[in-house]
C-alpha cells in the first residue's frame, strides 16, 4: 500500500507543494522513472488549487527531481535520501528564522537611530572597526560579529528585542555545521555594519534602515548555497 500525500497549508503554497511531493517521493521509495500521481489526483489530495501543482511540480524539475513529459505526466528524475530532506528542511527553517529576525531587528534598529547615547555608539563603532579589520585580511568571526548586534540592540533600549533577537541570532549561528564555510559572503555584510554606526551618528532612519537590507540580501545568498547543496 502507498502512504497517502498529506494535505497542507495554505500559505506559500508552491513551496509546500513541492514539499509534500519531496517527502511522497521518499516515504513511498520511489526510484528514477517512477512516475507521479496526476495533478489532478495531487491537487485534491494537498487539497489545492492546480496551479499551485504546477508551479510546485516546476520547482522540483528546475531542481532537477523529477522531469515531466507531455501527455504523459511527471516522473522521478533523482531518488530522494534522508539527507536531502534533512537539508531542505534546514533551508526552509533557517529562512523563516532569517525573516523574522529582520523584521525584529529593523524595529530595533529604529530604536537605535532615535535612543542611542554617543557613549553607545563609540563602543558600537569600536566594534566595528574591529570586524573592518578583519575584513581587509579576509577574516569574519562570528563572535564579533555577534557582539556588534548585542551592542546595537542595546543602543535601542528594550531589553526585550535584545533578548529576541540575540535568541534568533543563536539559533542562525546554530546552522553552521550545516552552512559549511560561508565566511566569504559575511565578509561582504561588514562595511554595511559602518554604515549603521555612521547612520546612527547622524540619526539618519532611513540610511539605517538600507545599509541593514543590503545586510539582509548578502544573507540570503547564503540561503542560495543551501539551495545549490541540496539539488547537488
Amino acid at each position: 500500500m502507498m502512504e497517502p500525500i498529506q494535505p497542507i497549508a495554505k500559505d506559500l503554497l508552491h513551496e509546500k507543494v513541492s514539499d509534500a511531493i519531496i517527502s511522497y517521493i521518499y516515504r513511498n521509495g520511489l526510484k528514477i522513472g517512477d512516475k507521479l500521481p496526476g495533478e489532478r489526483q495531487l491537487a485534491q489530495e494537498l487539497m489545492v488549487g492546480r496551479n499551485s501543482v504546477r508551479l510546485g511540480l516546476c520547482q522540483l524539475e528546475e531542481a532537477g527531481i523529477i522531469e515531466r513529459l507531455v501527455g504523459k505526466g511527471a516522473f522521478v528524475r533523482r531518488e530522494v535520501n534522508a539527507d536531502s530532506i534533512q537539508l531542505r528542511l534546514a533551508r526552509v527553517n533557517y529562512q523563516d528564522l532569517l525573516e523574522i529576525k529582520i523584521s525584529v531587528e529593523r524595529l530595533a534598529i529604529q530604536r537605535a537611530v532615535e535612543r542611542a547615547s554617543d557613549q553607545q555608539i563609540a563602543h558600537l563603532k569600536g566594534i566595528a572597526q574591529q570586524l573592518c579589520a578583519m575584513a581587509d585580511e579576509g577574516r569574519f568571526s562570528v563572535q564579533l560579529d555577534r557582539e556588534f548586534h548585542i551592542a546595537l540592540l542595546e543602543c535601542g533600549g528594550s531589553s526585550t528585542l535584545t533578548q529576541l533577537v540575540l535568541s534568533l541570532i543563536d539559533s542562525l549561528n546554530s546552522f553552521t555545521k550545516i552552512l559549511g564555510n560561508v565566511s566569504d559572503i559575511w565578509v561582504k555584510t561588514i562595511p554595511f555594519h559602518m554604515d549603521i554606526v555612521k547612520a546612527l551618528e547622524q540619526r539618519q532612519t532611513s540610511y539605517a534602515v538600507a545599509a541593514h537590507e543590503y545586510i539582509y540580501r548578502y544573507d540570503l545568498e547564503v540561503l542560495n548555497d543551501l539551495a545549490e547543496k541540496e539539488i547537488q
